[in-house]
């Protein structure tokens, strides 16, 4: 059996290449920039539980192997706690389970979730608004503040939204309005979510990573199913990912460059009404995915490195043309890279001569 993982550890775990992460800066003493002074902002619960969320149906083994006994099974969407990992044969590029008090699973099929307590809801709200991220294994997005109201989507956990409005109903219960402006599918472009599912992100997890180091570039390793972070010489950050499955959902190797920074994300390729026929993807390949946290674009097509939980399986090809990464690894890329963006920024936007290159070979 695999030791259990204490909390420290656990979070060291979650947060892939962290020793990158603290690494003092290349570059030596710099002076600091002038400070601009902001409202403090409102303390919010910082302890959370690790949980795995079910893409799918998964089953859960005495031992970490599919050949041992079978302990339970758990549906869609179920969720439980995940007390340790361990690596044991499964797939030729995915070898990780996942320990939980029943036994083991095998962490394709499961994403791991820091599940935090109810939040408060944070009532005096910037014009801006505030950057939330899902903070329970799953949410509904609701069309109006009532769980009475039409549902649109179910938001996961790990996924951003920015928080335009809060309101109380006649109950007392708080509500978050928030963004999701991908029309096929809406007549709005915003959805409400309860407020105690909804964990404000603060400014620190979003503030840049080395913004001073100079030669910063990222390789990502078709072959090897790979992305290494450098500063010169040095790789300061590596992760799996998964690229595009091949044809026409193929990630092109190429010399790219960051373009586009958004934290959050509706992607989708759902047919408008009035698309021509020719331009309809095929019924097979058609995905809706709201709230897709730290997305770094690389070209004028759309193709981006950045989180995802609709799999966690790594080291192999499986997009429609992005660069998949866990979800905690693609908040590290998306801070480190350039442009800089700020915390009350929707998108920022780049060319070749500022933004981060990207070869992909």
């Amino acid at each position: 059996m695999a030791n259990q993982l204490t909390r420290r550890e656990l979070l060291k775990w979650m947060v892939a290449a962290s020793a990158a992460a603290v690494a003092p800066p290349l570059l030596g003493t710099r002076a600091e920039s002038p400070r601009i002074p902001v409202d403090p902002e409102p303390q919010t619960p910082d302890t959370w539980e690790l949980q795995a969320r079910c893409i799918q149906a998964v089953a859960i083994y005495e031992e970490p192997a599919t050949g041992s006994t079978r302990v339970t099974t758990y549906a869609r969407d179920q969720s439980f706690p995940i007390t340790g990992e361990v690596r044991a044969p499964f797939s030729a590029h995915n070898d990780l389970w996942y320990e939980t008090p029943e036994g083991f699973v095998h962490s394709a099929w499961v994403l791991p979730v820091r599940v935090y307590p109810k939040q408060p809801l944070i009532e005096d709200l910037s014009p801006f608004g505030m950057w939330g991220e899902i903070a329970q294994p799953y949410t509904i997005g609701y069309t109006a503040p009532s769980t009475v109201a039409g549902q649109a989507y179910r938001f996961y956990g790990g996924t951003m939204f920015r928080v335009l409005e809060s309101r109380r109903d006649d109950d007392g219960v708080g509500w978050y309005k928030v963004k999701d402006d991908y029309p096929p599918r809406q007549t709005t472009n915003h959805q409400w979510v309860l407020a105690e599912d909804v964990r404000r992100v603060p400014r620190a997890e979003m503030a840049p990573i080395h913004p001073f180091v100079g030669g910063k570039r990222i390789e990502v390793d078709l072959t090897g199913q790979s992305l290494t972070a450098f500063e010169g010489d040095e790789p300061v950050f590596t992760t799996l990912v998964a690229s595009g499955v091949g044809g026409v959902t193929a990630t092109a190797p190429g010399d790219y460059c960051v373009l586009l920074k958004q934290p959050s994300r509706h992607m989708s390729n759902v047919p408008y009404a009035d698309m021509r026929e020719e331009d309809r993807p095929a019924p097979g390949s058609i995905f809706d995915l709201p709230g897709v946290p730290w997305c770094v674009f690389i070209d004028l097509k759309g193709t981006a490195i950045h989180g995802a939980y609709w799999h966690n399986d790594y080291g192999i090809r499986r997009s429609s043309g992005c660069i998949n990464v866990p979800i905690d690894a693609a908040r590290w890329i998306y801070r480190w890279t350039h442009p800089i963006g700020g915390y009350e920024d929707d998108f920022v936007q780049s060319t070749c001569r500022v933004g981060t290159p990207v070869i992909v070979r």
